[in-house]
């Protein structure tokens, strides 16, 4: 067995990925423009890299022996934790965003008996409601890693939490997190966007 190597170790670590070096971008849907959400990129206080499970199917097989195979890939629900800002605007922002899902499904379910009406509001479902978050693992030059930037597709915000009040609070700035649900998520893109590496799939 080799011996342990600390300079070998150093050289593979490098300077090691940082928690605290992040970026979150938020792409809204229709509706809202990009400079809406700008501040979300500064406000955005933690955040983590999104999680997948793949789920097993067993096969039974003579002897009581099963057989594993992969099952379907599930992706979990993102937490973001923002920085309140004095004119609570990205707190609006999200609110809007709900509400704008609100109204849009309450038109959808009154227009059902309309067969036309009932397909223009559904094709306009996507553009107009679903987002894009883009997660970036930065350098300490500031440059992302492409390997660690994650982007959400068809994301929206299903929970936005309480935010406490009380007088006994002192010295803190409000905060609450924002839940987004989402279809699945890519990785293995640069700053620009851009796919550097095959997509991670969506099945």
């Amino acid at each position: 067995m080799a011996e342990f190597s600390v300079t070998k170790f150093r050289a593979e670590l490098g300077t090691g990925s940082r928690p605290n070096l992040f970026k979150v971008q938020v792409t809204p849907p229709i509706g809202f423009t990009a400079t809406d959400f700008t501040s979300f990129e500064y406000l955005c206080r933690s955040g983590s890299l999104p999680s997948a499970t793949l789920g097993t199917i067993e096969i039974p097989m003579n002897g009581g022996r099963r057989l594993k195979m992969g099952g379907d890939r599930t992706f979990s629900e993102w937490t973001s934790t923002i920085l309140n800002d004095e004119d609570f605007k990205i707190r609006s922002l999200m609110e809007s965003w709900q509400n704008n899902i609100v109204k849009t499904n309450y038109e959808i379910s009154n227009t059902l008996g309309n067969r036309s009406a009932a397909t223009a509001a559904t094709a306009t479902t996507v553009a107009g409601l679903y987002g894009t978050v883009m997660i970036y693992q930065l350098k300490e030059d500031g440059s992302s890693v492409p390997n660690g930037s994650y982007r959400l597709k068809n994301c929206w915000p299903s929970d936005i939490s309480q935010i406490d009040l009380s007088y006994d609070t002192t010295d803190a700035v409000e905060d609450f997190t924002v839940t987004w649900t989402y279809d699945y998520f890519e990785n293995g893109f640069d700053a620009s966007g851009d796919v550097a590496i095959t997509p991670l799939a969506k099945g």
